[in-house]
């Protein structure tokens, strides 16, 4: 079934304030970390310890993907909120920029469609002009 020019130009424009709303999330300034925080829970190994009576002791660790390789390393308590709100802006960009791709892949299926619609009625019109030339009469000397 094909869509109408108008309805075609609609979900374009529909698409168009879309990528307003979009792009506003990649302006941010904050610095943007690739990693994840998480908490670790395990036992030290000592028999006296709480945690062989099954209170395994906690840590917060970050899993960072920079300088080359994957990194574990243990932050102090002070700078986990800074962690955290950089880990998780860094992902919010990272699922912005994913939106961006779904959205410019529909742009190019709009595009195409109403390229496909425009041309269909570029040869109706070539069909209808030829149709009337071929019905014009000839004059001498052609």
């Amino acid at each position: 079934m094909t869509k109408s020019l108008s309805s075609l130009r609609a979900q374009l424009r529909q698409a168009q304030q879309q990528i307003a709303t979009l792009l506003e999330d990649c302006f941010g300034r904050d610095p943007l970390l690739p990693g994840s925080l998480y908490t670790l829970r395990r036992k030290c190994g000592k028999a006296n310890c709480r945690c062989a009576q099954g209170e395994p002791h906690a840590s917060t660790i970050l899993t960072y993907r920079g300088e080359g390789r994957p990194q574990n390393i243990t932050p102090t308590p002070e700078q986990i909120p800074a962690l955290r709100q950089m880990t998780e802006e860094y992902r919010r960009v990272r699922q912005t920029r994913a939106q961006l791709v779904q959205w410019q892949r529909k742009v190019l299926v709009l595009v195409d469609e109403m390229e496909a619609a425009r041309v269909r009625l570029g040869e109706a019109e070539f069909q209808k002009r030829r149709a009337s030339e071929l019905r014009k009469p000839r004059s001498p000397g052609r």
